[in-house]
C-alpha cells in the first residue's frame, strides 16, 4: 500500500513545518490529493492515526483530505473535461491527444496548531 509511504512523507514535511513555525502541538493537517493517485481516504486516515504517535506534537492531530477530480484538456478541440476512469479520450471529438491538467496533486494545504 502506497498510502503508508505517502503519510510518512507528509508527516516528515509537517514535522519540519511544526518546528519552523515553533508550534507545540498540531491539531489538524489538511491535505489535497488528486484522484489520479487512487488513494483510499480511510486507509490514509488509519495510517495517519497509527504513524502520528511517532511524531512529537502530533498526538491529537486529525487528518482531513480533499480530493481533486482528474481534469483533462483535449489538445485538438481544446475541450476540458473530467474523467472517473483512466480513459483519456475527448468526449467531444474522440481524440486521444489529451493533456492532464489536474488530478495529480498531493500536498499539505494547511495545518492548525498551538504555540507554547
Amino acid at each position: 500500500m502506497h498510502e503508508g509511504a505517502i503519510i510518512h512523507s507528509l508527516l516528515e514535511i509537517a514535522k519540519d513545518i511544526r518546528i519552523k513555525e515553533e508550534l507545540k502541538e498540531i491539531l489538524e493537517v489538511k491535505i489535497v490529493v488528486g484522484k489520479f493517485h487512487q488513494i483510499v481516504e480511510e486507509v490514509m486516515i488509519t495510517n495517519f492515526d497509527f504513524m502520528k504517535t511517532e511524531y512529537e506534537g502530533f498526538e491529537k492531530a486529525v487528518l482531513l483530505m480533499t480530493e481533486k477530480d482528474v481534469s483533462v484538456k483535449c489538445e485538438d478541440c481544446k475541450h476540458e473535461f473530467t474523467i472517473d476512469e483512466p480513459i483519456f479520450m475527448c468526449p467531444k471529438c474522440h481524440s486521444f491527444n489529451t493533456e492532464l491538467i489536474s488530478g495529480k496533486e498531493l500536498y499539505i494545504e494547511t495545518m492548525e496548531g498551538m504555540k507554547e
